[in-house]
């Protein structure tokens, strides 16, 4: 929690001391036509899930991206994505599974203000509220050592805390680099065991871990709307859970993991 205060507080003086200044060079209007508009685009990402020592998921995701946002000085936005995707299942002592079915979802409320604006660059740091839901589902599928599936949920809630900045380049052209840090509140994992006699459902709380991610993103500005691609990463470090007993007095843990994704996207701006 100090950690956070820290940064939090550190982020709010950047912008009181830098506002007054930048203001006096800010354009009304930004880089885009008008305050509000939407953008929805599909997106695609390589995505690898590791426990060290113990297991990984990869695979390729396919799904769409949206955010609506009203965008002056102050950046009002709501921003996610939902994916699907088939993982490769392989572990030391398990065994392997190929084409697990999963699905994600990552929706994000924004808040940031512009502390410099002029007629080609805008430099905008933000922070906000985030969650990220993943659902694993092996249930009722055997690896190659006969070991029997189950079904999975990931829950995160974490504050995405960075800066995005747009450059104009000319003819209708915009370049959008952004990166953040991911400050991890808190997680959730469910294992869903109880279908298989002698177990019970699991849910195991995570409470350490972090996040970041880098996008690059290309704007190009037409008489009727904006289009745009770009590539992204996106990564989290999350350590071992708390320990759940079940019933039977046994002990259950989430270990530390590490999630990767990198893809390409392309958006339709409104």
């Amino acid at each position: 929690m100090r950690k956070f205060l820290i940064v939090f507080f550190i982020f709010l003086f950047c912008n009181v001391a830098v506002a007054d200044t930048a203001r006096e060079t800010a354009t009304d209007t930004g880089l885009r036509d008008g305050p509000f508009y939407v953008s929805i685009g599909a997106q695609t990402y390589y995505y690898e899930y590791e426990e060290p020592g113990v297991m990984k998921n990869e695979g390729w995701f396919y799904g769409i991206a949206y955010s609506v946002s009203y965008e002056e000085d102050v950046l009002i936005k709501l921003d996610g994505a939902v994916a699907f995707g088939w993982v490769d299942y392989t572990s030391t002592s398990s065994g392997s599974s190929d084409d697990i079915k999963d699905i994600m979802a990552d929706t994000r409320g924004i808040l940031g203000y512009s502390i410099y604006n002029n007629e080609n660059t805008k430099i905008t740091p933000f922070i906000g509220l985030g969650y990220r839901f993943l659902e694993d589902d092996s249930s009722n599928e055997l690896t190659t050592t006969n070991n029997i599936g189950y079904l999975r949920e990931s829950k995160y809630w974490y504050s995405p805390i960075g800066v995005s900045i747009e450059f104009k380049l000319g003819n209708g052209w915009t370049i959008i680099p952004e990166a953040e840090y991911d400050f991890f509140w808190s997680g959730e994992q469910k294992s869903y065991l109880g279908y298989l006699a002698g177990y019970e459902d699991i849910v195991n709380e995570q409470e350490e871990g972090y996040g970041y991610r880098f996008s690059l993103a290309f704007e190009k500005k037409t008489d009727m709307r904006s289009y745009g691609f770009g590539i992204f990463y996106r990564y989290w470090n999350i350590d071992d859970s708390d320990i759940t007993i079940d019933r039977w007095g046994r002990g259950w843990i989430e270990p530390k993991n590490d999630t990767s994704e990198f893809g390409l996207s392309v958006t339709i701006i409104f």
